[in-house]
This record gives C-alpha cells, sequence and structure tokens, in this order.
C-alpha cells in the first residue's frame, strides 16, 4: 500500500525515505482519530452536554501530545535536511530534493497533499470550536453577572461607588 524503502536508493536518502515514511504513517490516523473527535465534540456542543465535551477534550489532549510529538519528529528531519543542504521547508519540499524516482516519490506525494489538506480542515475544526466556545463563555457570564447585579448592567467607568444606570451627560436627554 506504501511505498517502501529500496536497495537502489543511497543510504542517507533512504534514511530520509524512512523517516518520511514513518512520520505520515504515524501523523495519518492521529488526524483522523481528531476529526472523528472534533465531529463528536461538535455533536457535544451544539447538545450542551459538558460531561461528554470534558471526556472529549481528555482524549482530545492526549492525540494533541501525539501530534506534537510527531510534529516534533518533523521538524528534526526537516533540521537534518537543511544541515545536508536539501530544502527543508516542507516535507513537500523535500521529497523531490531526494532524487528517488517517480515509483517512490508520487505516492508519498499524494499522501503529503492529503496530509496538508486534513490539516487544513483540522485547522478550521478546532478554530470553529474556539470560537464557539469563547461566544458560550462570554455568554455565560453575562448572564452570570445580570444575575449577580439584579438585572442591572454595571457600569463600565465608575468612582468605585454604585452608580445609577442612566447613561451619562453626553447620552442622558435629562442633562
Amino acid at each position: 500500500m506504501h511505498a517502501a524503502p529500496t536497495a537502489s536508493v543511497p543510504a542517507q536518502q533512504q534514511q530520509f525515505l524512512g523517516q518520511l515514511t514513518g512520520i505520515l504513517n504515524d501523523l495519518e490516523p492521529i488526524q483522523k482519530q481528531l476529526l472523528e473527535l472534533y465531529q463528536q465534540k461538535s455533536r457535544a456542543l451544539k447538545k450542551v452536554d459538558p460531561v461528554r465535551i470534558e471526556q472529549l477534550a481528555a482524549i482530545e489532549e492526549g492525540l494533541t501530545n501525539e501530534l506534537q510529538f510527531i510534529l516534533l519528529r518533523r521538524q528534526q528531519l526537516l533540521q537534518t535536511a537543511e544541515q545536508q543542504g536539501l530544502p527543508a521547508g516542507s516535507l513537500q519540499e523535500l521529497l523531490p530534493a531526494l532524487g528517488l524516482g517517480i515509483t517512490v516519490s508520487e505516492p508519498l506525494a499524494e499522501r503529503i497533499e492529503v496530509v496538508q489538506q486534513r490539516s487544513q480542515k483540522l485547522r478550521h475544526e478546532s478554530w470553529v470550536q474556539w470560537i464557539v466556545s469563547q461566544r458560550s463563555f462570554q455568554h455565560y457570564s453575562q448572564i452570570l453577572e445580570l444575575i449577580a447585579h439584579a438585572g442591572q448592567k454595571t457600569p463600565t467607568y465608575s468612582r468605585g461607588e454604585n452608580e445609577s444606570g442612566s447613561g451619562g451627560a453626553i447620552f442622558d436627554a435629562s442633562a
């Protein structure tokens, strides 16, 4: 299914190929698990299920830690490639510089493209969920504030005293 290092590839290139393939092999299942987790988390957010959200957050933390370890390995591979004088801006830049031939590099290039697309989906979904969570928190805070102050908004600027809810001289028509 996935391309394996071949005997005709020089040792340094074979080492890079092995590391690159290992990174992709480890990254793909974690990305898939995170996408599934984000779908579950989205459903839990819509149902306002705090217990399930907390369970999913714990799983997400573990997957995120694994993802960070893989990204560290990727960074180390790219740094090593850079030290060898190879292009090291991304795995996609590194792959053609290895000179592996089309039969080896084409399937890897396709996998890298799929990983990048999945990464964009993950970024988008995590951003959407962060926005939903932040807005929910703000709404919840505002409701607590209203309850704590008997339905009256606290003044934005005050002298430390409990002032009435009038609008101030600029906005108050009675002034």
